[in-house]
């Protein structure tokens, strides 16, 4: 069973894991990475004006993340999804750079935070609802988060609802397939699930078992 509560990401971190943080600025994971003695490598659009000492930095560009396949164990993308115009394509890209039986954890807005009232005085510069934000493209429910983890060859071990500064999000924990096979990669599709049977391993074997 998936529905149960997921962690914040320190709770995945472990020694002498290689740590790979998408959306990287403000460098939240820096303390804990060095507390537990993981090496991290941040990851972004642009190059911050400065980067942490014995932290490694990488671009990424036109949603290519500069780095060698299977080299995260835990990769973190923290509300960069819902910026995303093409997020099977991200995806595949963090599962690309993941090891085989490594985790990702994403977290984003989910639909509960377009159903709140935005403020009406926009120079108070609160953020109250999802397209508060311009750069918004769409929010995150658990369900869309699940199939988006079995489109690319990973299983989903927990999704859940949380709040991020007063924001309804989702969050997902999801394992990179150990027999991820590449040349199915190239081909991940929308993943409707219509009338399959409720449950992780039923949608897997529906997805992927048919294939190999």
């Amino acid at each position: 069973m998936i529905n149960k509560e997921v962690p914040s990401v320190d709770h995945l971190i472990e020694a002498k894991n290689t740590v790979v943080d998408c959306g990287c600025y403000g460098w939240s994971l820096v303390d804990h990475c060095r507390l537990v003695g993981a090496k991290l490598i941040g990851v972004d659009q642009d190059k911050p004006s400065q980067i942490p000492p014995n932290v490694e930095f990488v671009m990424i560009r036109n949603l290519s993340i500069e780095l060698e396949s299977g080299i995260a164990d835990v990769v973190v993308a923290s509300h960069i999804l819902e910026h995303i115009h093409e997020p099977i394509t991200f995806m595949r890209e963090l599962v690309r750079i993941t090891r085989p039986g490594g985790l990702i954890w994403i977290e984003a807005p989910s639909e509960l935070a377009t159903m709140m009232m935005g403020s009406s005085d926009p120079e108070d510069h609160s953020f109250q609802n999802f397209w508060d934000d311009p750069t918004h493209v769409r929010p995150w429910p658990p369900g869309a988060m699940y199939r988006l983890a079995l489109s690319c060859q990973c299983r989903p071990e927990a999704i859940s609802r949380c709040h991020v500064d007063g924001i309804p999000s989702t969050r997902m924990i999801c394992r990179k397939d150990v027999h991820y096979d590449d040349n199915l990669s190239q081909s991940p599709r929308y993943v409707s699930l219509r009338g399959v049977a409720r449950g992780v391993e039923n949608a897997w074997n529906h997805i992927w078992v048919q294939k190999r």
